[in-house]
C-alpha cells in the first residue's frame, strides 16, 4: 500500500515539475533543495514539495535555489 501511494505521489510531483520548468525554463529546479529525504521518501513530505510548486506556478514567483558548487557538496 505505501509503494502505491509514493508511486502516485511521486507521479504529481513529476507533472509539476514539468509544468514549473515550462513556466521558468529547463532547469530552473535545478539546486533546490526541497523537503523530501531522497534516502528516505515520505509522502507527506513530497505532497509539501508539490504544493509549493504549484503555488510558485500561480503567483510566477520561482522558488529559491542553492548555489552550484554547494549543492555538489551536499551529502544525501
Amino acid at each position: 500500500m505505501k509503494n502505491r501511494e509514493l508511486a502516485k505521489v511521486y507521479a504529481e510531483y513529476y507533472k509539476i515539475c514539468i509544468q514549473y520548468e515550462k513556466k521558468f525554463g529547463k532547469g530552473s529546479l535545478n539546486y533546490r533543495r526541497g523537503h523530501n529525504d531522497p534516502v528516505h521518501p515520505n509522502v507527506e513530505d513530497i505532497k509539501q514539495d508539490i504544493e509549493e510548486i504549484n503555488n510558485a506556478i500561480k503567483t510566477g514567483k520561482k522558488l529559491p535555489t542553492i548555489d552550484a558548487e554547494l549543492w555538489n557538496k551536499l551529502i544525501f
